[in-house]
This record gives C-alpha cells, sequence and structure tokens, in this order.
C-alpha cells in the first residue's frame, strides 16, 4: 500500500533480463512476463537493483560495445569466494510442540567438530502467540542451515537428497521440540534450487558475498556501481545480511539519490 501510495507498482511474477547502459550510464530494463511471455523496456533516471553482484554483472549490458561495460568490476566478482546457500525447513505444529518459555531465536550447534552447515548447525525461527505467523492453537517452526550450493546442483537424486536433508533437520529439532507425527501439521523444505526458481539468485545463493575482512564495510561493494545512476542494495552491500541490513542499504540508496536530486534541482 505504501508503494502504491507513492505511485509505485509491483510486477508479480515478472523478471528484469537486462539492464540496458549507454555511454556509461543506466538508461533502462528489459523486463519480462513469466506467464504470456511478453517483453518489454522501461526507462528511468535511476535504476535499484536488488540482486547478487553475481547477477548484477550478468544482467548489464552496452548495446554498443561488445566487451563487458565494467569490466574491472567483474573480475572483481569472480574472484569472490563461493558463497553458500541454504536449506530451510518450515513446519507448522500444534502449539504443545513449543516447549515453554520457548524464546523466538535459537541456534544449535551439534558436532564442534562439523561444519558449520549441512544441517549440523540450524538457525531456527519460532512463532509466539499472537504474532499472526499462526492460527490460535498453532505455531510455526522455521529452521536454516547453510548448504553447498554445489552439492544440490550436481546431484542425481534431488528429491531424495532433499528428503534426507528434512528428515536430518527434524530428527535433530526433535531433540529441543516436540515434534511427532500428529504435532506436525504441515512440513515444506526449500534449496538452493527453490531460491533460483523464486528469486533467480544465482545458483541459489543467500547471505550476500559472506563476511570477510576483504569484503566487509569499506572493502565492501558500495551501493553506487561504477555505472552512473544504477544503484546496488541487498545482502551483496553494507551492512550485509538480515531485514535490517538490506533495509539500511535501501535507505543509503534513497538518500544518496535524493541528496543528488536536490543538487541538481536545487
Amino acid at each position: 500500500s505504501a508503494l502504491e501510495r507513492d505511485g509505485g507498482q509491483l510486477l508479480m511474477g515478472h523478471t528484469v533480463e537486462q539492464i540496458y547502459i549507454d555511454k556509461g550510464k543506466a538508461t533502462g530494463v528489459r523486463v519480462k512476463n513469466q506467464k504470456t511471455g511478453e517483453t518489454w523496456v522501461e526507462t528511468a533516471d535511476h535504476i535499484v537493483a536488488n540482486v547478487t553482484v553475481q547477477n548484477l554483472v550478468k544482467l548489464v549490458k552496452d548495446e554498443n560495445q561488445t566487451s563487458h561495460p565494467i569490466p574491472g568490476y567483474k573480475r572483481r566478482v569472480n574472484k569472490l569466494p563461493s558463497p553458500s546457500g541454504a536449506f530451510v525447513v518450515y513446519l507448522g505444529v500444534d502449539e504443545s510442540a513449543i516447549p515453554p518459555n520457548c524464546p523466538p531465536h535459537l541456534q544449535f550447534f551439534y558436532n564442534y567438530d562439523g561444519p558449520i552447515g549441512e544441517n549440523n548447525s540450524l538457525f531456527v525461527s519460532v512463532s509466539h502467540p499472537g504474532d499472526g505467523r499462526a492460527p490460535t492453537g498453532k505455531a510455526t517452526i522455521t529452521a536454516s542451515s547453510f548448504t553447498d550450493t554445489q552439492i544440490w546442483r550436481h546431484c542425481k537424486d534431488y528429491q531424495g537428497l532433499k528428503q534426507q536433508y528434512a528428515e536430518e533437520a527434524i530428527a535433530r529439532l526433535s531433540e529441543y521440540f516436540y515434534l511427532k507425527p500428529e504435532t506436525i501439521v504441515h512440513q515444506e523444505a526449500a534449496t538452493p534450487r527453490t531460491f533460483v526458481k523464486f528469486t533467480a539468485r544465482d545458483e541459489g545463493v543467500v547471505g550476500g558475498v559472506g563476511q570477510r575482512l576483504s569484503t566487509f564495510g569499506p572493502f565492501g561493494f558500495a551501493n553506487r556501481t561504477p555505472i552512473q545512476d544504477l544503484w546496488l542494495v541487498g545482502d551483496s552491500t553494507h551492512p550485509g545480511e538480515g531485514t535490517a541490513g538490506v533495509s539500511y542499504s535501501a535507505l543509503t540508496v534513497v538518500r544518496q539519490i535524493e541528496t543528488e536530486s536536490n543538487i541538481m534541482s536545487g
């Protein structure tokens, strides 16, 4: 409603296939309707891309040159360590499955000699009565673990692996929650392939470029890209992943665009 109030429009089921560049300036995007296949070009004074840096370098194209419009930026992206994907299990449960005084967020780590992912660590979010996430008498449990995207990309039995991960995650969650067939009302799972399908993120990665000294803060990717009037927001930029982080990156871009507009009009 806030978007529509301020004159914006949200297009569901559409994909941006290309960002057009002309003489170093972003000029528009090619949009595709996933249902009808229709494509068209939207021109713009500014383009704000809420994508990964890996996606961004694939989207930009200058029709007047054969080489990549930002080769240095692309080389920097190509040198990044491989980002992680996520395996996520979503459970709708009876409220009896939730222990008394359960906190809304928990972090479980099982084998200290094992990896920081692949269900060996689980970050868990639990709904509370009245928060709108579950009907009366029910609750939701969402558990996620980092995973290697290549495991899912090249596996021969995808459904079998997905089921294996789901069963393993639920078994480990059962050490804290009361998870039985009679208390689990609904169950879903998501893998890097799921994130590719529904978000088009490159290889289904999550969490941005990862928090390392070489990519954090002033060493990370700026909101302002090398292409004029093309901005980057989301978990690839400072301060990183999470609702607060990506919202802050968007707010930073809004303030910079407003400042530039005021200077030009003043």
